[in-house]
């Protein structure tokens, strides 16, 4: 019994150590000129009227990255919010209308794409 009771007080005792190496360890967010990944996709949505909509029915279900680092003609970007409405985002036919004209003006195929999703040339050593 005494060598359980030293084993656990040990184990409660090496805790703090053990928690203070995955913090340390723990992989660092990287800023949104990163390729990989900017910690705020929605700091990529301009101004207008559809941002507060897709900020209300599309993160429910996913991240931004994909939307702002997408370029696409209205057509493409009304099936794409079609499909989300199909796979239940919970949009008004209004709402929809609002986010595809949005979308298809702040992310139209003749707006450039920030630097933080274009990809970088491999350099070669």
């Amino acid at each position: 019994m005494k060598a359980s009771a030293k084993t656990k007080n040990i184990g409660i005792a090496l805790l703090p150590v053990l928690f203070a190496g995955l913090v340390v360890a723990a992989p660092q967010q990287q800023g949104p000129d990163s390729l990989e990944k900017p910690t705020r996709f929605e700091d990529y949505l301009p101004e207008g009227e559809g941002r507060s909509l897709i900020l209300q029915g599309c993160v429910q279900c996913h991240e931004l990255r994909n939307t702002v680092s997408q370029r696409k003609a209205e057509k493409g970007w009304r099936r794409t919010v079609n499909e989300m409405v199909w796979r239940g985002a919970p949009l008004s036919a209004d709402e929809t209308e609002t986010i595809i004209k949005y979308l298809a003006v702040s992310f139209g195929l003749d707006k450039p794409l920030a630097d933080a999703f274009k990809k970088k040339p491999e350099q070669k050593h």
